[in-house]
């Protein structure tokens, strides 16, 4: 029996994937971007902070943040390799981005870092990606970033 992940209560936020078409992958060998909204996805973010090197005088401190996005199963998400050819659906890659809520923008390869900057911190580099489906419990994409 399959549980509907987003019955649980975590499941309550909207978030925005931008998918990236590397160049190499595209007709015209340029990169691509494409927009998606999703709903009843669970977010969750935690700051963290480390130990840099030494500076004259103090330390530095590096700080940034952890990011975990889980995304209930969809019919209209797609591997990678299927997704390329004409980019329908979604998909999860490393290099996508992910911002909690909706945007407005539209992504193009010259605009998507000043776009992604400005919802920092609720934005995040998918690092990795994990296709949780076909256990029959608690299925889900589970994102992972910095």
């Amino acid at each position: 029996m399959s549980y509907d992940v987003t019955t649980l209560p975590a499941f309550r936020h909207t978030i925005t994937v931008l998918n990236k078409r590397d160049g190499k992958d595209s007709p015209d060998h340029l990169d691509a971007w494409k927009k998606t909204v999703l709903h009843q996805c669970a977010w969750k973010q935690a700051q963290t902070s480390s130990q840099g090197a030494r500076l004259a005088g103090g330390i530095e401190v590096n700080r940034g943040a952890d990011y975990l996005a889980r995304v209930p199963p969809s019919s209209e998400y797609r591997p990678y390799n299927a997704w390329k050819a004409d980019m329908e659906g979604f998909t999860f890659s490393p290099g996508d981005y992910v911002v909690k809520g909706e945007i407005a923008e539209s992504v193009t390869p010259e605009n998507v870092q000043s776009v992604v900057n400005k919802y920092r911190p609720s934005a995040f580099e998918v690092q990795l990606f994990r296709d949780n489906t076909g256990t029959g419990y608690l299925d889900h994409y589970r994102l992972e970033g910095k």
